[in-house]
């Protein structure tokens, strides 16, 4: 016959155990000036090759101003309708992200009309390292613009 062994601590006292367990294991709580002087180091920077272009562009993840920024040029609002401008949105990433050589809006323009694959890698490594996700875009407008028929009906 087989022994149960019953534990001398409480329930409440393994629960504060287990949280003083996994406060030690947080980073301790920033001051505003060391959160500050730490903020640029969370951005990436790298310099990522365009085969289709012959040549490579030095990239850089975006800020949060930058980003809200992007967001706020690629949505926008017709009557009632939400609508997402994803060419505007991208030209506005590529003109924020791309940081050598440096393009401007004329050539942006330019670029978006004739480039590809090679616009669209650079598009891609922006995403992927700033966060912007398209389809959780797309997915919030629809449910919002889904949200607003249901409240007609």
């Amino acid at each position: 016959m087989s022994e149960v062994v019953e534990s001398t601590e409480s329930t409440a006292e393994q629960a504060e155990s287990a949280e003083q367990l996994a406060e030690a294991a947080l980073l301790p709580i920033g001051s505003v000036e060391g959160i500050l002087k730490a903020a640029p180091s969370d951005l990436v920077e790298e310099l990522i090759e365009v085969p289709e272009w012959g040549c490579s562009v030095r990239v850089r993840s975006f800020t949060a101003a930058q980003s809200a920024r992007i967001r706020q040029r690629g949505i926008g609002f017709k009557g009632e309708n939400t609508t997402v401008a994803w060419a505007e949105m991208e030209k506005q990433q590529f003109i924020e992200g791309v940081i050598e050589p440096k393009f401007d809006k004329k050539s942006v323009e330019a670029l978006h009309r004739t480039s590809g694959r090679g616009f669209s890698r650079v598009i891609k490594w922006l995403d992927e390292h700033s966060n912007m996700d398209k389809e959780a875009l797309a997915e919030a407008k629809k449910e919002f613009q889904e949200s607003d028929e249901s409240e007609e009906v």
